[in-house]
């Protein structure tokens, strides 16, 4: 594949920030439970992303507005859920997009509000249901629960590639 162009000005990407792969494992940090989530691509309320929401590393906001790596420009669902997301020109921000545009970084991890669950169980699997959830961050996420996540393009540049990847923030 062609190399990104990392002199893109306005530092924006294209990605998948979540491809549906199926049953997630989890686990209940409070019980050591392990369940599975599932989702239901018709219920994504995109709402929060195409508002501008943030571009977080790992689903961490320390720092406060500085932990804010970029914002979430829009956000759509084709076959998979994508967006188009701008970084900022902070020099703290520098490496990150120049491992973006070197695609070191190409996973992405999505946190999201559960707005509506269902338990169900088949044998002895757990299952949580997601029939209605809204997205209101995407993490860069070097281990992301969904491996098919991954850049596509910067905008404007010339490439155009694909991985196969999700992390929930409960």
């Amino acid at each position: 594949f062609p190399s990104h162009d990392s002199s893109t000005e306005n530092r924006t990407v294209d990605i998948v920030f979540f491809s549906n792969p199926g049953d997630i494992p989890q686990m209940d940090w409070y019980t050591g439970c392990r369940y599975y989530l599932r989702f239901d691509p018709a219920g994504f309320d995109l709402s929060l992303l195409n508002s501008g929401a943030p571009i977080l590393d790992n689903h961490s906001c320390r720092g406060g507005s500085a932990g804010q790596k970029g914002r979430v420009e829009r956000a759509w669902k084709d076959d998979v859920f994508k967006a188009t997301i701008r970084f900022s020109k902070r020099a703290d921000v520098d490496g990150i997009w120049q491992d973006i545009a070197d695609k070191i970084l190409t996973k992405f991890s999505m946190g999201a509000s559960l707005l509506e669950t269902k338990k169900l169980f088949e044998g002895e699997k757990e299952i949580l249901f997601v029939k209605k959830c809204q997205p209101f961050e995407i993490s860069l996420a070097p281990i992301p629960a969904d491996f098919g996540t991954t850049t596509l393009s910067v905008v404007g540049g010339s490439t155009r590639h694909s991985s196969a990847g999700l992390m929930t923030s409960l």
